[in-house]
Formats: structure tokens, C-alpha cells, sequence
């Protein structure tokens, strides 16, 4: 039989380990992210680097249809498992979780199961009338 997989929440806290120390933050478990995100101040804070790379990612916010990111390699500690693994470095700002968990570590490794999600932990709704008020005008000018 092969190793077993942990089974985990979709929200975890995980370590960062850099050059600076360890930093410590909630992480999203992403099973549609290909290789795991770091926000460039976690990053920098950890001391996570040099960047080693850079990929191509597709985004339809470009006018290009694709954005480049930088990749650096970074240790990340996942409920005792440590991984070196190369990371996506973006910014991350005011998205709810500073860290991404991608396929990269999920896969061969870990099982999300929802329902082990602290609700202290769950990604909220927007609760800024302003955002609520972009976002609806938004979704109204696509229905028409």
C-alpha cells in the first residue's frame, strides 16, 4: 500500500520558512491552483529567494491573455510535512488569504474535507457595501 494522505480542512495554517525566520499563516487549499502562491510581503518577510524563474500564467484581466510570475523556491510546513517547492511570488493584496496551496503540495499528499474547515477560518463574503455594490453592477451589466 503507498503512503497515506493526511486529511485537512480546506483553510490550514502552514509555516513559511525563510532566510528571516518562519512566518505563520492561514492558508487556502486550492485543488484548481496548479503550484502554490505566496503574497510578495509574506515572501519577503520570510525571506523566501532568490527567484529562480518565471512562468507564464493565463489571466483575462491582461490585454495579453497571460501575466508572468516570479518563482522562488520556498519551504512551506504543512501539518508537520515540510516541502521545498517552487513558488508563485504576487501580489496578493486584498484577497482573503495570503497564502495558496496548489496541486503541487496537495496532490499525492493531502485530502480536503470541508466540513474540518474551522468557520473562523472560511472565506468570508464581502461584507464592504462598495464591493458588494461593484460586484452586483458588474453581474447586472453581464445579464443584459
Amino acid at each position: 500500500m503507498g503512503k497515506s494522505k493526511k486529511v485537512i480542512g480546506l483553510v490550514e495554517i502552514v509555516h513559511i520558512r525563510g532566510k528571516k525566520g518562519i512566518v505563520k499563516k492561514r492558508a487556502l487549499f486550492d485543488t484548481g491552483a496548479t503550484r502554490t502562491s505566496i503574497d510578495v510581503k509574506t515572501a519577503a518577510k520570510a525571506g523566501i529567494g532568490p527567484i529562480v524563474s518565471s512562468v507564464r500564467v493565463k489571466s483575462a484581466s491582461s490585454s495579453r491573455g497571460y501575466l508572468r510570475r516570479a518563482i522562488a523556491e520556498a519551504v512551506i510546513v504543512v501539518k508537520g510535512k515540510k516541502f521545498k517547492k517552487g513558488v508563485n511570488i504576487e501580489d496578493r493584496e486584498g484577497m482573503p488569504y495570503s497564502v495558496l496551496i496548489g496541486r503541487d503540495i496537495i496532490h499525492n499528499n493531502f485530502l480536503i474535507d470541508v466540513s474540518r474547515t474551522h468557520t473562523s477560518n472560511k472565506v468570508r463574503d464581502s461584507k464592504d457595501k462598495s464591493e458588494r455594490k461593484r460586484i452586483t453592477e458588474m453581474w447586472d451589466k453581464h445579464q443584459q
